[in-house]
């Protein structure tokens, strides 16, 4: 699964909020204030379909009902995902049979870092 930005502002969104939200208080927790409850929904749906978020119970707003969402996939299985994927487009370019150690690759990483 990958998640575009849009997609990744909301999911943080959702990650750190304990209760399912509605588009509403999604747009009112982001510093992306300048979304449309049009472009949320769109969204939603993208990640409605792609088993990120779920649908769950309405709730009452005002004189109306709203629907909230809440994920599906905690920010650290997403990462394991995002991790597993990455491994596997940078094993590409290894020789066959030469396996990509990634733990390796992200603390060359954050050595390199520290160093500057």
């Amino acid at each position: 699964m990958k998640l575009t930005n849009k997609e990744m502002e909301i999911m943080a969104i959702l990650w750190s909020n304990k209760e399912p939200m509605t588009t509403t208080e999604i747009i009112d927790s982001s510093e992306n204030r300048t979304w449309k409850e049009g472009s949320i929904f769109g969204i939603m749906k993208t990640l409605v379909e792609k088993g990120a978020v779920v649908q769950d119970k309405n709730k009452p707003t005002g004189t109306t009902h709203a629907r909230t969402y809440k994920t599906e996939i905690s920010s650290e299985e997403y990462a394991v995902l995002w991790l597993e994927k990455l491994e596997r487009e940078l094993g590409q370019f290894c020789k066959p049979g030469i396996r990509l150690d990634l733990n390796a690759v992200i603390e060359g990483v954050n050595k390199m870092r520290k160093e500057r």
